[in-house]
């Protein structure tokens, strides 16, 4: 029974170890990536480069949930706790000590942003697809009209990653469709407007405006109440 119970520790034991050498792997790949997005900090280099991994993992624990993959919102938890560690380690004393490390917001957002950028990359101009309307209808029934210059299940992706669009209240099961495309560029704002008034998306969903037609507008709103949409 003794023998059992040091095999159980020492497998526990190489177990831990190996994570450690694996996260410590992951760390460096990380630490690599994010160099080149590093504010530019000369006194303080090293601690800002730990600071930036700490924002980037945390935010990337955040897509990465919303994208429900439990299994790369740990690893990044983790990185960031690690991020944590090495920032305190070699950060400056101020007159308050060490700064503490936050994201506001506004922070978080623009960083988000970014992220989103560098996950899922846009394709050349010449290769875009052709301009559409798309709209969102959340599980209870609130409708988003957007409209996108790019594939529209980027666009999808986008709105789940940032919580944006029909993702904004916490919606977690989208129903996803392009009302009206391929189209010309110039078509998008009216076909937006007339759209959103159609779908009731402003009043009730989830624009937060009438989009650039004030006039597409009003006749969407007018074909909704007669029960008819435009061809």
């Amino acid at each position: 029974m003794l023998k059992e119970y040091f095999n159980r520790w020492k497998e526990r034991r190489e177990q831990r170890a190996a994570k450690k050498e694996w996260l410590e792997k992951q760390f460096q790949i990380f630490l690599v990536q994010t160099q080149p997005l590093v504010p530019s900090a000369p006194k303080h280099p090293r601690a800002a480069l730990f600071r930036h991994m700490w924002k980037r993992a945390k935010v990337l624990e955040l897509i990465y949930q919303r994208m429900e993959d439990s299994k790369q919102a740990t690893t990044y938890s983790e990185l960031a706790e690690l991020a944590a560690k090495r920032y305190y380690d070699v950060a400056p004393e101020g007159p308050y000590g060490k700064a503490i490390l936050k994201l506001s917001p506004q922070a978080m957002r623009r960083l988000l942003e970014k992220e989103i950028q560098l996950l899922l990359p846009r394709e050349p101009v010449s290769e875009r697809h052709l301009a559409c309307v798309y709209m969102g209808i959340d599980e209870n029934n609130l409708v988003y009209v957007g409209q996108t210059l790019d594939a529209p299940e980027r666009r999808w992706k986008e709105h789940r990653i940032a919580g944006s669009g029909p993702f904004k209240k916490g919606a977690r099961y989208v129903q996803w469709r392009v009302l009206h495309g391929p189209v010309e560029r110039d078509e998008l704002d009216e076909l937006e407007s007339y759209y959103i008034g159609f779908y009731d998306a402003y009043e009730n969903g989830h624009n937060e405006s009438r989009g650039n037609s004030w006039q597409a507008y009003e006749r969407g709103c007018q074909d909704r109440l007669k029960g008819r949409a435009q061809a």
